[in-house]
Parts: structure tokens; sequence; C-alpha cells
């Protein structure tokens, strides 16, 4: 079975919108002095970090929490570390 772009996209909003009704949001904290931003939140995507980094060299998520591959990505291109706590 061959997947167009198009039912991909679909596919990959409908997983992410269904974790989220289940895993709930949680909060964010940004500590501008140690350079850390702490997530709560059990499913992280480019919109949960994307205008929250601003100097931050490391990010903080639960040791159970999602992170796409996206943001995976994006914290190794900006040298941004990734801690699960």
């Amino acid at each position: 079975m061959i997947l167009s772009q198009e039912q991909l996209e679909w596919i990959v909003r409908e997983v992410v919108r269904r974790l989220r009704e289940t895993t709930g949001e949680g909060d964010s904290t940004a500590d501008s002095g140690n350079g850390r931003l702490t997530i709560a939140e059990k499913l992280v995507t480019i919109e949960t970090v994307r205008d929250k980094l601003g100097s931050v060299k490391c990010v903080e998520v639960p040791g159970r929490a999602i992170v796409t591959p996206a943001v995976v990505d994006w914290l190794k291109d900006k040298q941004i570390e990734l801690v699960r706590l």
C-alpha cells in the first residue's frame, strides 16, 4: 500500500490529536538563568517548543514523553540537548 503525501499528513495529524486527547496538556517553564526549558507535556511537538527556546541550551521532558522526530532533529540542528527526566 502506498500512501499519498496528503494521506500521510492526515494520519500524522490524527495521531497527534488523539495523543493530545489522552495525555492532556501540561505546562512549560523556561529558566533563562540556567538555559533550561522544562516541558511537562507528555507529547512534545514543534508547536510545543517553537516560541519557547530563546537562549535555551537544554530541553527537559518527562521520561515517558513522546517527542516527535521533527523535534529531535530540530533540537540537534540548534545544538540544544534533550534530557528525559
